[in-house]
C-alpha cells in the first residue's frame, strides 16, 4: 500500500525490511527554483558559517507492503534540502529519509542527544540521527543500516558491537517525512551509559552534540525541545 499519511503528526510502522535504490533523477521543483535557494543558501551561512553543502539523499515514491518499506532515493544537496523543508508544501511528492537509533538502557530506558552550540538544530533533544548521504551508497541503493551505525558512532562513540541490535526497524512516518529506526540494547544502566557517551563528547574537538537525556516514560517527552518523529518513537517504545 502507499504510505500517504497527511499532516505532520507522524504513526509508528513496524518493519522487517528496509530498500532504497537509487535513480539517477533530475529535480524540477529545485531547478526551478535555483535562484531562490542560492539566495536562501546565503542566508543561512551568515548565522551558521560551520554548514556545508554536501550530498544528500531525499525519497519518492515510498510504499510499505507487509512489513517492507520501499522507496526510490535521489541525489541532491544540502541547501537544497534545507530550502525544500521550508517550502515543502511547494514540492510534494518528495520526502525527507534518515535513519535513526533508539538507544535503551539496562533498565528499558532511552538515551536521546541534545545537539550543541553551533549546530543547524541547536537545542534539538532527539535519537542520534542524520540525513543520507554519499557515504551510505552501496552499489545502487542505500545501506540504511550502514548509516544509522555510522551516525550512532559519530554522535555518541557507541558501536554495534558494544550493543544488541533488535531485529526489525521502526518508521516514523508523516505526509513529509520517514525516519527510519534501529532499536540498540545495551548492557550498561542508564546513568553508566549516559556518563559513557558524555566521556566520548568530553573528548571530541568538535562534537555534535552537548548533553545526554534520559527519557524513562511517556511524561518525560518535551514537545517543545523535541521533534515529531522522536516523541512518536518514544510513545511506541515507553511506558506511561
Amino acid at each position: 500500500m502507499n504510505v500517504q499519511p497527511s499532516g505532520d503528526e507522524p504513526r509508528c510502522v513496524r518493519l522487517a525490511s528496509c530498500s532504497f535504490p537509487v535513480a539517477d533523477w533530475a529535480w524540477p521543483w529545485a531547478a526551478e527554483r535555483a535562484d531562490a535557494i542560492a539566495h536562501d543558501w546565503a542566508r543561512r551561512l551568515a548565522l551558521v558559517p560551520q554548514l556545508f553543502d554536501g550530498t544528500v539523499y531525499l525519497l519518492r515514491e515510498r510504499a510499505i507492503a507487509g512489513a517492507a518499506l520501499t522507496g526510490t532515493v535521489f541525489k541532491t544537496d544540502f541547501k537544497t534540502f534545507l530550502y525544500w523543508r521550508d517550502h515543502r508544501a511547494e514540492g510534494a511528492g518528495v520526502f525527507e529519509v534518515f535513519g535513526t537509533s533508539l538507544i535503551r538502557s539496562a533498565e528499558g530506558h532511552i538515551l536521546l542527544g541534545r545537539q550543541g552550540p553551533g549546530q543547524l538544530n541547536s537545542g534539538r533533544v532527539y535519537p542520534p540521527s542524520g540525513l543520507i548521504d554519499g557515504d551510505d551508497l552501496c552499489g545502487a541503493a542505500i545501506d540504511i543500516d550502514a548509516s544509522i551505525a555510522r551516525e550512532l558512532a559519530e554522535e555518541t562513540g557507541l558501536t554495534p558491537g558494544s550493543l544488541e541490535r533488535v531485529p526489525g526497524y521502526i518508521a516514523a512516518v508523516n505526509g513529509w517525512q520517514v525516519a527510519v529506526a534501529i532499536e540498540w540494547r545495551s548492557p550498561l544502566a542508564a546513568e553508566a551509559l549516559r556518563k559513557r557517551i558524555l566521556g566520548f563528547i568530553e573528548a571530541e574537538a568538535q562534537p555534535e552534540l552537548d548533553d545526554i537525556v534520559i527519557v524513562r516514560r511517556r511524561s518525560d517527552i518535551d514537545a517543545r525541545t523535541m521533534p515529531g518523529h522522536a516523541q512518536a518513537l518514544l510513545r511506541t517504545l515507553l511506558p506511561a
